[in-house]
């Protein structure tokens, strides 16, 4: 069988196409419409950490592992009081579930992008930044 012809998309044009993807599952009830919007905030978030103008297949495993903990040192703006506090004390500012949700929507972007022909290796395959049940992502 011969591998699909790789379609070099930006970053943000793949999360474009995704999101609708993703939308498109809730009206075959696939996904709730509140778990949709989830991923497509994660995926906005993705773009908006790694650059929307980059080429989706350029991205290898260190450069996930800059938006993951990116991710992880970003203003929770659902919570600005609590973030306050959580930045004036040196903490995370993200909460363990909310990294590891967003991990699984950046994992769950790249497996449909691999099969859509949109990059040639997972770059999650070579992820270091290890999620971790509590205590959230770490180097």
């Amino acid at each position: 069988m011969r591998p699909a012809a790789l379609n070099r998309l930006s970053v943000a044009e793949a999360a474009d196409r995704y999101v609708e993807l993703v939308r498109a599952r809730t009206l075959t009830g696939g996904l709730s419409p509140a778990t949709a919007e989830v991923y497509a905030r994660d995926v906005a978030t993705f773009v908006e950490l790694a650059g929307g103008g980059r080429v989706l297949d350029d991205l290898d495993g260190a450069d996930v592992d800059a938006v993951l903990l990116a991710f992880a040192r970003k203003p929770d703006g659902r919570r600005p009081a609590a973030a306050a506090v959580e930045r004036s004390s040196g903490g995370a500012v993200q909460s363990a579930a909310s990294q590891a949700r967003f991990r699984r929507s950046v994992s769950a972007l790249f497996k449909h992008a691999v099969l859509a022909g949109w990059v040639q290796v997972d770059p999650m395959a070579s992820v270091t930044v290890s999620a971790r049940q509590r205590g959230g992502l770490r180097a």
